[in-house]
């Protein structure tokens, strides 16, 4: 199964332009079989049940936090509390509640960085990425996100792969463009939010870049 699992829409979203209503049509199109909703902040959406059910198509929710280590892809929780700043905090929140969590872009500060912004480090080697805390909280890493560059995606693959953590993909979309553009492929069926979280338990599952493939016409990394 071909799953986007990072997307962002207008309803949840202040940054995004996704029409709900929208999405699973688009995606079904683009050859996926499901995505998941991953709005901004820590509060999973309410509409992912009512479009699956509309559209007969599977669409998931979760939510993207952001902790003092970087953003972090949640699934399997309603809600995390404010006050759990902490990465680690909130990794005990969602272990305790039967959750994942997944490492989102995990170096596209680094390998990819806004140019407003400047790498977070402009010399960042295996070595050094292998030793971040945040390896340590996580069960995958999303090493395929739709504003990646090919070296940032080779690194966050190799750094996975030595950390022995699953490899995600996702395209991070923000407008209609960019949904299916990356996604992970999923080796067993998921049919639920209980399946979803337990694939990504599994490990069984590969990211997939896909990004000259679905018709958006953009490389690796360009913004859009």
């Amino acid at each position: 199964m071909k799953i986007d699992l990072h997307i962002h829409t207008a309803h949840g979203s202040s940054d995004a332009l996704i029409d709900p209503d929208e999405l699973a049509e688009i995606a079904r199109a683009r050859g996926l079989d499901g995505v998941c909703i991953t709005e901004h902040g820590r509060q999973r959406t309410p509409l992912a049940a009512e479009l699956s059910r509309r559209h007969r198509f599977p669409v998931f929710g979760g939510m993207e936090a952001s902790c003092e280590l970087g953003d972090i892809l949640v699934f399997g929780v309603e809600s995390i509390p404010r006050h759990l700043i902490a990465g680690r905090q909130i990794r005990e929140y969602v272990l305790e509640r039967g959750g994942v969590m997944v490492w989102a872009h995990p170096f596209r500060q680094d390998l990819s960085p806004r140019p407003w912004v400047g790498p977070l480090d402009p010399d960042l080697t295996l070595e050094k990425a292998l030793r971040r805390p945040m390896l340590k909280l996580v069960e995958a890493l999303e090493v395929v996100n739709g504003q990646a560059t090919q070296a940032d995606v080779e690194f966050a693959r190799e750094v996975s792969r030595r950390a022995g953590l699953g490899a995600t993909g996702g395209s991070d979309a923000h407008i209609p463009l960019e949904i299916g553009c990356c996604c992970t492929v999923f080796e067993d069926g998921v049919r639920s939010e209980e399946d979803l979280v337990r694939a990504l338990r599994s490990g069984r599952y590969r990211a997939e870049d896909r990004r000259f493939r679905h018709g958006s016409g953009h490389a690796p990394g360009e913004r859009l």
